[in-house]
């Protein structure tokens, strides 16, 4: 499915610029890389960036392919295959650019990166802003590029990926979670639930969550006003519920990586809203934020410890709150934002929108590993230009949720992964950008 366009890294050097500056003091210390009172943009490390860059051009004609043998005997053995990929082409000097042309399948709603097995997947739901396939979307590489398989599934709301990687989870209009089987991705179990399981929607939000107690958090109850909060528990498969006196227009949710925190907004209608919640599984209990945040909606997610919290975009905060910085917000216009993996980098992609130019997105790498209190705006360690528009840059209402494509971080830190209703983009991130 879909039409595979594959660029290696000399395409991208011609195509996607990379300018490294900003960084400069950017607080931390301790993740070396750089010396005392060096940026990724002074001479020495410029000089050091072009000429590693020259020699990976003189062995681009080499390529980062694998064959399909050597990709199923990494997925037979549990390695994360996106960055066994990505280490293997740093060794040798390439760097990967890769898309896949999805805009038959409308437009995506939660976008998962399995790194266990290294696939990608995609919730398509048909909403009252979208159509989509009504079906989730598995793409898989065999490391020279990534084609795709649909699963459906009639009513799809959102999927959630455990924690663990152990399993797939799907809500769907009957109220029923479907558990699906990686190996095989199909449907291995199916529970009704006694409640109504609510939902918004919307593809902007994120509608059920993992926690690394076996718990997928969801809405209950019908319509989009008045809900409860409810859970699926994998160990009993079986259903519970928390009080939640406050959730109307919601909840919504984030969580960290390792499912060892969940945040929830409780309402996206009442007034005053309602505090945003925390809660950390090794007590389980509810909390309100200590800094009076109260609504978070999309461009919302948390490092793998859960120890950074990028909120809608705009601000990080460490786990207790702590504000680490603010995003500079670009000038073309937010359209995506994600952390990485273990909390040192934010991610924005930007580009223009109504009626939008031919000026291509832009990739914005801030530096979040500064202790809180140390900066008022994150320092920008540089930007790279992707070669291709990922999704809309001009709908009519209510389709607007096409202006946001989803974004994802491998593990490594090395490689970013877009999705929106026209293409699929996985791009090496330049190695200017994370070394520290």
């Amino acid at each position: 499915m879909g039409t595979l366009t594959c660029r290696a890294a000399l395409t991208l050097l011609l195509a996607a610029l990379v300018s490294c500056g900003g960084g400069g003091n950017g607080g931390g210390g301790g993740l070396g890389g750089l010396s005392s009172g060096q940026s990724s943009s002074s001479p020495a490390v410029a000089n050091k960036v072009q000429k590693e860059d020259a020699a990976d051009a003189t062995r681009l004609s080499a390529g980062a392919a694998d064959s399909l043998g050597g990709v199923a005997a990494l997925r037979a053995s549990g390695a994360d295959i996106s960055a066994a990929l990505a280490q293997r082409a740093a060794s040798d000097g390439v760097a990967t650019y890769r898309t896949l042309d999805t805009s038959a399948f409308g437009m995506p709603r939660t976008l998962i990166y399995d790194a266990v097995h290294g696939d990608i997947y995609a919730s398509y739901p048909t909403t009252y802003e979208s159509i989509g396939l009504s079906a989730i979307v598995r793409f898989r590489t065999n490391g020279m590029g990534w084609a795709s398989t649909s699963l459906s599934l009639p009513g799809l709301r959102d999927i959630a990926l455990a924690s663990d990687a152990s399993v797939l989870a799907a809500t769907d209009g009957s109220n029923q979670v479907h558990l699906i089987d990686l190996a095989t991705f199909s449907v291995k179990s199916s529970h009704l639930s006694a409640t109504e399981i609510g939902d918004q929607g919307s593809n902007t939000e994120t509608g059920i969550a993992f926690t690394n107690d076996g718990k997928l958090w969801m809405p209950t109850g019908a319509g989009y006003q008045w809900h409860g909060l409810g859970f699926f528990d994998l160990r009993t498969l079986s259903f519970g519920n928390r009080p939640c006196p406050s959730c109307h227009g919601g909840p919504f949710f984030a969580v960290s990586g390792d499912g060892s925190r969940l945040m929830m907004t409780q309402s996206a209608s009442m007034s005053p809203a309602p505090p945003v919640l925390y809660m950390d599984t090794a007590d389980g209990v509810f909390r309100t934020n200590p800094v009076g945040l109260d609504f978070f909606y999309w461009l919302t997610n948390l490092s793998d410890s859960g120890d950074r919290f990028l909120l809608n975009g705009y601000a990080v905060y460490d786990r207790a709150f702590g504000t680490v910085g603010m995003v500079p917000q670009p000038a073309a216009g937010l359209r995506a934002a994600q952390l990485s993996p273990d909390g040192r980098r934010a991610y924005v992609l930007s580009y223009a929108v109504e009626p939008g130019t031919s000026a291509l997105p832009v990739v914005q790498a801030f530096d979040t590993s500064a202790p809180a209190g140390t900066h008022v705006n994150l320092p920008l360690v540089g930007t790279f230009t992707l070669a291709d528009f990922p999704a809309c840059q001009a709908s009519t209402y209510p389709r607007y949720s096409c202006y946001k494509p989803r974004m994802q971080v491998s593990k490594d830190g090395t490689t970013l992964m877009i999705l929106g209703d026209k293409k699929l983009i996985v791009a090496t991130i330049p190695k200017a950008l994370r070394r520290y």
